[in-house]
């Protein structure tokens, strides 16, 4: 991980794209980072499904431009769990983010017993994401960025 000067509007924000609880977790951290939180005014998020759909479709020169402007980017990956599909795409495009947040080893997955149905049934719902997680979640990404930036205090927001 580097130290990179932050500059308004430089830090990348990359999110799990949310199929289970915890992936739901990191894409409403990634949106409220982004909009409601004191780096706000310099952050903005990006899809990996958009990302990884112009590099299938072999649009050459929109993951270029993406590359490019993810070169010149402070780039934070919140993965969901430890699947971590996020930072595998962005690997694989030899992309090196300079923060990778895992939101399982913040939030701890429920245990499943696979030999039991009532375990399904009482999953966390992706629409019953509760605050306090991703309270906790933006606090240790905010706590973890400030490690690596300390001037990241000079932003104003909530």
């Amino acid at each position: 991980m580097s130290k990179k000067e932050i500059q308004v509007e430089n830090i990348v924000l990359i999110p799990c794209s949310g199929s289970e609880y915890h992936g739901e977790l990191a894409r409403q951290v990634a949106i409220r980072l982004a909009e409601k939180s004191k780096i706000a005014s310099i952050s903005s998020m990006t899809c990996s499904t958009i990302f990884f759909k112009n590099v299938l479709l072999e649009k050459q020169q929109l993951v270029e431009i993406s590359k490019n402007h993810l070169k010149h980017s402070f780039i934070i990956i919140i993965d969901g769990c430890n699947t971590a599909c996020a930072s595998a795409i962005y690997k694989h495009l030899d992309i090196v983010p300079d923060l990778i947040i895992s939101v399982q080893d913040i939030i701890p997955k429920q245990r499943m017993n696979l030999n039991d149905l009532n375990t399904f049934k009482n999953l966390p719902k992706l629409s019953e994401i509760k605050e306090e997680d991703i309270r906790n979640v933006i606090e240790f990404v905010l706590k973890e960025l400030k490690k690596l930036c300390p001037n990241i205090d000079k932003f104003d927001g909530d």
